[in-house]
């Protein structure tokens, strides 16, 4: 059952800031902090969410500073608008639930990937979130090319970060330390 609230908690933020972008960001906001309080080992769960948002942020920065996105009222930061940035977060929260069968299935993962990560972005072109700076089709190939891998790859650095939680978690130092308190 949260599966299936995760997965439709990250549609609801996907198009909340696709059709809206800044203006209802608290309420994404909030279902993310409702995420993290609400799942178990919320710990490693923050932890696997930022790390994998920011390799989705870093991702779409490079992409727009070498012009294949362009967007209108971009951050001052970094190169992509906020709610872009949380569009990763709420993203990035459904990888240990809605999309947890991936973890294992990297080619399936890859696959996955390269079709809703392109068609997503495909819709937010069509809805005027974002705009091409290349032609249709090249950027259709690019984004496939990157998304089937950039998949995996977060999976990969999701099992790290769970894999260090775990060993912290379960060190004897850890405990020790728990235990004094």
């Amino acid at each position: 059952m949260f599966k299936l609230i995760n997965f439709i908690g990250f549609q609801a933020s996907w198009w909340l800031l696709i059709l809206y972008q800044n203006q209802y960001w608290w309420v994404v906001a909030a279902l993310l902090i409702a995420h993290i309080v609400l799942v178990r080992e919320s710990l490693t769960e923050f932890a696997v969410v930022l790390v994998a948002a920011i390799a989705g942020v870093i991702t779409d920065s490079l992409l727009a500073m070498f012009g294949v996105y362009i967007f209108s009222g971009s951050g001052q930061f970094l190169p992509i608008p906020f709610w872009l940035i949380l569009l990763w977060f709420a993203f990035a929260s459904t990888l240990r639930h809605s999309l947890a069968y991936l973890s294992t299935h990297y080619w399936l993962a890859a696959g996955l990937g390269a079709v809703g990560g392109t068609l997503s972005y495909v819709a937010g072109m069509q809805l005027q979130a974002v705009t091409f700076g290349l032609a249709f089709y090249p950027t259709v190939f690019l984004l496939a090319a990157i998304w089937a891998c950039l998949m995996p790859v977060i999976f990969l650095l999701s099992q790290r970060v769970e894999a260090v939680a775990q060993r912290v978690n379960g060190s004897d130092t850890f405990q020790t330390t728990k235990e004094k308190l």
